[in-house]
């Protein structure tokens, strides 16, 4: 059975979608059976990982014809991660893919996939409409995505609060695998505030101990279509995604070692 994370977010523009895609490609890298879902009909992940290049088939599509979910996956050129993209909604879709989601299609199509797979990352939308809740019902656990930035920090009472009620309803298992900040630009002062007052708030077993810095490399990388490390001299770069996946693995008592690979840029298909 794989561990399902969703990885989350209240408010928009956190950088949860970056986070998802190479925390995904990292697990795959240390030796993991990894499985990354575009839940977002926006399809960020798609995007991120230039997917339509390989195809445009998704989970849209397949769900329309009651077709199997599997044929939707695919795997990148170096066999580190299977993508499920989205697809091509159009916008007469988005009521659809609302339907799925409340009458739990979607989340049972996802979760039908979690005897193939280690580990299953769900990039979800911000917010916590019928899609986010969909697939939080069919998830072990979540990542929560915060940036130090005072509207993003309050959010995060609504967000959990909203945990809380799927719990209660739909999947008491469901667990907040941690609160993960992101970049943070460590040089400003009132970030590095708010940075200790989430210190203060939260129990340090629910904090992870990595937080992912400002970087403008990401966003470069995002250009291309590639996970931060698979840029020239990506290596260094990337090894906050490590350190992120090997707390991860840690926090499930399985450590893995993997080795880096700092390729010239070639995209995933």
């Amino acid at each position: 059975m794989s561990k399902i994370i969703t990885i989350a977010s209240q408010k928009g523009g956190v950088g949860k979608t970056t986070i998802a895609f190479n925390l995904a490609y990292t697990l795959g890298k240390l030796g993991n059976s990894v499985l990354l879902v575009d839940g977002d009909p926006q399809g960020g992940i798609s995007v991120a990982s230039n997917l339509k290049k390989r195809t445009k088939l998704g989970i849209i599509d397949v769900l329309k014809v009651s077709s199997d979910i599997s044929s939707a996956v695919e795997m990148t050129k170096d066999k580190f991660l299977n993508i499920l993209g989205m697809g091509s909604p159009e916008p007469k879709d988005i009521d659809l893919i609302e339907n799925m989601a409340r009458n739990g299609d979607l989340g049972n199509a996802i979760k039908g996939l979690s005897d193939k797979y280690k580990y299953i990352i769900i990039d979800a939308p911000a917010g916590i409409g019928s899609v986010v809740t969909s697939l939080l019902s069919v998830s072990d656990s979540t990542i929560l995505v915060v940036n130090c930035k005072t509207f993003s920090l309050k959010t995060i009472p609504l967000f959990l609060k909203a945990m809380k009620m799927v719990r209660d309803e739909k999947n008491p298992t469901l667990d907040l695998e941690g609160v993960l900040i992101n970049m943070f630009n460590s040089s400003s002062r009132i970030e590095s505030d708010i940075f200790s007052k989430i210190n203060d708030v939260f129990p340090e077993k629910t904090l992870f101990r990595t937080v992912i810095p400002f970087n403008e490399y990401f966003e470069r990388a995002g250009m291309f279509a590639v996970p931060v490390s698979l840029m020239p001299n990506g290596a260094e770069q990337g090894r906050i995604f490590i350190d992120l996946a090997l707390e991860l693995q840690e926090r499930n008592s399985k450590l893995l070692k993997g080795e880096e690979n700092d390729e010239p840029i070639a995209g995933l298909f």
